[in-house]
């Protein structure tokens, strides 16, 4: 695979061989060029799994952003031209411009993310273009992801194991860390109880709630309160909220100064928007929170000021690092996406047939 300008990439499967007998030699190699002339063009706006490439090299022709950073706007608008399937992060904006560079042959957008906010559905829809994305988290898939962010932080600020994150039991220590602790759920949907449930099965003390109102009926039952009471008497605050459907940036300076200084906040599923990551940052270099653990399951998407938290002793990444689990779970998501565009691709081109 050799390097083009811009740091974009060209892969073409053509190491497959042919089976046909030596006197079939000439018609396989007439069947081949018209297959090879037959691929379709699939533009990839940054580096993803092997698995995921080996699926689409079955049907397509590969251009590739590899880079660390999202693909520059510019490079975006001509690397999708003549493209028929376009699989991007939730890092990138695919509006109307996007879609119009890429051309009729346009049939399938994917994006390795859950939401569709950065894509122009309205404009895709019109279009008769295929969108793809991640099957949605469930809600126990959550709640144990941010088990795992409380445990990676508490143990980096302790020294010390704590065996009462095994949440294939039910007995609880009576010294349990978290005895006396009020924690404190931003966004008491599905997600938000999933979670308080699994505190409360840990052993902490009292539950608060902030949401857009009060959930009727909700299990476990917790507290409602308003958003200041909130923030400055939990010892632990989760958000649990996609702040896009709220207010975005709930934590900002003015948040952060009324929270205790030994508490802990927990981002496990509001895709970083809650946050406002330069007052974080300040935040948890000045002392004025003990720590902070964020979700970065969306390993595509670029979070501000990571490079500067990533720095501090009391700021942590869940997957903190990429271990073999983190990248077969990444693996089998892209995969799953592949699989689908190479459907809508094989979908379209048949479309194509029919109408000739």
């Amino acid at each position: 695979m050799s390097e083009l300008p811009n740091q974009t990439y060209y892969l073409c499967d053509v190491t497959r061989k042919l089976t046909q007998t030596t006197t079939d030699g000439a018609l396989a190699d007439r069947d081949e060029q018209s297959t090879m002339k037959a691929r379709c063009r699939v533009y990839l706006t940054s580096n993803v799994p092997q698995s995921c490439l080996d699926v689409l090299l079955k049907v397509a022709d590969i251009s590739m952003w590899e880079s660390p950073d999202p693909v520059p706007r510019g490079e975006l608008l001509i690397g999708v031209r003549g493209v028929n399937a376009l699989l991007c992060t939730s890092s990138d904006h695919v509006d109307k411009d996007v879609i119009n560079s890429a051309g009729s042959g346009l049939c399938v957008v994917a994006t390795l993310s859950e939401d569709t906010h950065h894509i122009d559905v309205e404009e895709c829809q019109r279009r008769g273009i295929e969108l793809v994305t991640l099957p949605k988290m469930s809600k126990d898939t959550v709640a144990n992801l941010t088990m795992g962010i409380l445990r990676q932080t508490l143990e980096d600020q302790e020294q010390q194991k704590f065996d009462i994150f095994d949440l294939n039991s039910n007995t609880l220590k009576s010294d349990s860390l978290l005895c006396e602790k009020t924690v404190g759920i931003i966004g008491y949907g599905y997600v938000g109880q999933a979670v308080a449930q699994r505190f409360l099965d840990l052993g902490v003390k009292d539950m608060l709630y902030n949401d857009l109102c009060v959930v009727k009926n909700p299990q476990p039952r917790a507290e409602f309160t308003n958003f200041e009471r909130l923030v400055s008497e939990s010892d632990i605050i989760c958000i649990c909220c996609k702040a896009l459907t709220q207010k975005s940036h709930l934590f900002q300076k003015d948040a952060f100064k009324k929270m205790k200084k030994d508490a802990i906040l927990l981002d496990s599923y509001s895709n970083g928007h809650a946050i406002n990551y330069s007052d974080l940052y300040n935040a948890l270099r000045e002392k004025r929170i003990c720590a902070a653990g964020l979700d970065v399951r969306d390993v595509n998407r670029t979070h501000p000021f990571k490079t500067n938290l990533s720095a501090l002793n009391n700021c942590y990444y869940f997957p903190f690092k990429e271990c073999n689990h983190t990248w077969d779970m990444r693996s089998a998501a892209s995969e799953s996406v592949a699989r689908a565009v190479v459907s809508a691709l094989r979908l379209g081109r048949n479309s194509e047939q029919e109408e000739r």
